[in-house]
């Protein structure tokens, strides 16, 4: 019989075919560990710049509020309202929210991952805060705020729950269109809270900076030990 024709062959082919396929629609995961730690590394040394007053942080802090900084009064309608969506109880409640909704679904492994990074993100960032004691600007505040100025605890907080939707979005989400427009949209939102920390003059840019910088390297080595712990062994 002509190998054309052949049954065992054609399944053969169509087996490969498949197989192809299957690995070009599903998203491949890596370990995030390598990143974590250059991330971890920059975090430490930004804070190390911020700790002994090196001028170079005193550049960029004035040249980014330079940048920033204005009294229209629809910008600080937007700054002053929107900044509340990184207030602690704004994102403890959308955590609260969020874990109850993965519980829900049977994503125990993804509930307990969300809620132990926040709090452990959290919890260190109040640590930092009164280890480095650092004074926030001493100009009128257009919002309230109290505490210590670095890390920015809005940007930390921010960057470590919109992190985690990247993560949850990447693995859930399956339309690749979709995925793409809601990573978007959640890398938007750390961003523009600590726009607004600038702006409404409770935060140096380097705050900000390093609260970005700390949220992530949590989310990093946080989804590291989730690859190991879970989704290397269930994948």
């Amino acid at each position: 019989m002509d190998n054309d024709y052949n049954l065992p062959h054609l399944l053969e082919i169509t087996r490969g075919e498949i197989f192809l396929k299957k690995k070009h629609d599903n998203l491949v995961i890596h370990d995030t560990l390598i990143p974590g730690f250059i991330f971890l590394i920059l975090y430490v040394s930004w804070t190390l710049l911020v700790i002994h007053k090196n001028p170079f942080i005193h550049s960029f802090d004035q040249a980014i509020i330079h940048l920033v900084s204005n009294n229209n009064p629809v910008n600080v309608a937007i700054a002053t309202k929107l900044t509340v969506i990184g207030n602690t109880s704004t994102l403890t409640i959308a955590t609260i929210v969020l874990f109850i909704g993965l519980l829900l679904a049977r994503k125990f492994a993804y509930a307990f991952f969300s809620a132990g990074l926040m709090i452990c993100a959290n919890g260190y960032n109040w640590i930092t805060k009164h280890a480095v004691e650092r004074h926030r600007p001493l100009v009128h505040h257009l919002v309230f705020a109290d505490g210590y100025s670095f890390p920015s605890g809005h940007s930390v907080g921010s960057a470590t729950f919109f992190g985690i939707l990247i993560i949850l979005t990447i693995l859930l989400v399956k339309n690749k269109f979709w995925r793409t427009i809601l990573i978007i949209i959640w890398i938007i939102f750390p961003l523009f809270i600590g726009y607004t920390r600038i702006f409404c003059h409770v935060h140096y840019p380097s705050d900000v900076v390093g609260g970005w910088l700390e949220g992530t390297t949590f989310v990093l080595l946080g989804f590291s030990i989730l690859y190991y712990s879970y989704l290397k062994k269930h994948n």
